[in-house]
């Protein structure tokens, strides 16, 4: 697996994105995180977590964007900063949920790193789910029906059955409203996790933004765009990372989505929808 310093690099450039380009490396940042816990916690093959480091440190991250954070003194009470910065951003579709998306690894990272909350990191991150601020034109109604996603089974095969039919819709006009959606339902299983319960609950209103939007379908706008060829082998492979690795990491989906996905599975609970998932995992990896 990658050691813990990945883990806290990708928490210093997603606390510090906002100081640079807040989209494009708040990607990044998030992108490391989801690399350390990809690793940390699916069963990936020997050799998997080495080719994912060479990737990292390879001339993806200017060195600009490798400086630690200063040493300050930890305060796990200014988590709660955090939560009070994504609130009122809820209401609306920022930005495909980024703005639940990123802090939501965010906090993951500090709750296995409680020496990383400090005052600077924390205020870079607030600062940085307040410039997710592009909206989408969706909004709930009467008629919008949603089952009950209290518990992480019942929201994984959700997401999982939305994934599938995302993915159908979006074929040939990219499938970033796919993969996006994996994230999202996963930064909500992991807010659980972390004991983000109440700004879990809350976020399911954005899930629910995004899922409507998802189907809705492409724009007549959407550029055309290749889809993926199945190529037999999967993320959790090292030969898929040998091949990988050639391309640039861009902003960082190839790590995201992966994460996003695995965990998904793992918590759902219906054996052919996972079977069909894996059928269709080309199209995002």
């Amino acid at each position: 697996m990658l050691d813990q310093s990945y883990l806290v690099r990708g928490l210093d450039l997603l606390c510090r994105a906002h100081t640079t380009d807040y989209f494009r490396d708040g990607h990044k940042g998030g992108a490391i995180i989801s690399a350390y816990f990809f690793c940390a916690e699916e069963a990936v093959e020997e050799g998997v977590s080495e080719l994912i480091a060479e990737m990292i440190n390879g001339p993806w991250l200017p060195p600009e964007l490798r400086a630690p954070f200063p040493a300050e003194t930890p305060d796990p009470g200014l988590l709660d900063r955090i939560a009070a910065a994504v609130y009122p951003t809820l209401g609306e579709l920022r930005q495909a949920g980024h703005n639940v998306i990123l802090p939501a690894l965010a906090l993951k990272a500090f709750h296995q790193r409680p020496d990383t909350i400090t005052p600077s990191r924390v205020e870079g991150l607030c600062t940085l789910v307040e410039a997710f601020d592009t909206t989408t034109d969706v909004a709930l109604d009467d008629h919008d029906e949603f089952p009950d996603l209290s518990e992480a089974e019942d929201l994984s095969d959700f997401v999982l059955r939305e994934y599938l039919r995302t993915a159908e819709a979006f074929i040939g006009r990219g499938q970033g409203w796919t993969g996006h959606l994996l994230t999202l339902g996963r930064a909500l299983m992991d807010l659980r996790q972390v004991g983000q319960v109440e700004l879990a609950r809350r976020s399911l209103h954005t899930l629910k933004l995004y899922v409507k939007r998802a189907r809705m379908g492409p724009l007549d706008t959407d550029k055309p765009i290749p889809e993926h060829a199945p190529t037999g082998v999967r993320p959790l492979e090292l030969a898929y990372w040998r091949e990988r690795r050639r391309q640039d990491p861009a902003l960082g989906h190839c790590f995201k989505y992966p994460y996003g996905f695995y965990g998904l599975m793992g918590a759902a609970r219906d054996a052919d929808l996972k079977r069909r998932c894996l059928d269709m995992a080309f199209r995002v990896f």
